[in-house]
């Protein structure tokens, strides 16, 4: 005779699991829309600017911002805020927010070694850049722009929980 208990034998997590599942499809649904969006602009300045917002948008992020690194007339690298998400990311290009290339930032150790950063509880981030426009962040991740394996520039990306990346 057989007995019911076969459904009792999924795994206790399996409620989680499927739910990671449709978290990760729609991740990747997204993905795709962001790069069909993003592959139809041609104008540089448009393209930064709609790629901030696209990500915010889709993803449910509190900031991203794009920043190219650039050699100003101080003899430095820096890496100079070319699209920010919303009112601080305008407020951000106004006073012409820069960080430097290699400096204590998460966007400057990634544009220096060509890695990516990711600071689970922003607090916690040796390297983390406390940005007066950004007070609700509490996690961070830092991407490198490349061409052809040079570094131009990063994607930062920022959430209002810890451990979002």
């Amino acid at each position: 005779m057989m007995n019911n208990a076969g459904s009792d034998s999924q795994p206790a997590n399996l409620p989680q699991a499927s739910r990671d599942t449709g978290r990760r499809a729609e991740l990747l649904k997204a993905a795709t829309e962001v790069s069909r969006i993003i592959s139809s602009i041609l104008e540089p300045d448009i393209l930064l600017a709609r790629t901030v917002d696209i990500i915010c948008d889709r993803y449910g992020f509190y900031y991203s911002g794009i920043f190219l690194t650039e050699l100003l007339e101080d003899g430095k690298h820096w890496a100079v805020l070319k699209a920010g998400r919303g009112k601080a990311g305008h407020l951000m290009i106004e006073h012409h927010h820069k960080l430097e290339v290699g400096g204590r930032s998460m966007v400057g150790a990634c544009t220096a070694l060509n890695e990516a950063r990711i600071a689970l509880d922003v607090g916690k981030e040796a390297v983390w850049f406390n940005n007066p426009f950004l007070p609700d962040t509490r996690s961070e991740m830092a991407l490198p722009l490349a061409i052809a394996g040079n570094v131009i520039g990063a994607l930062t990306v920022q959430s209002i929980e810890e451990a979002a990346f």
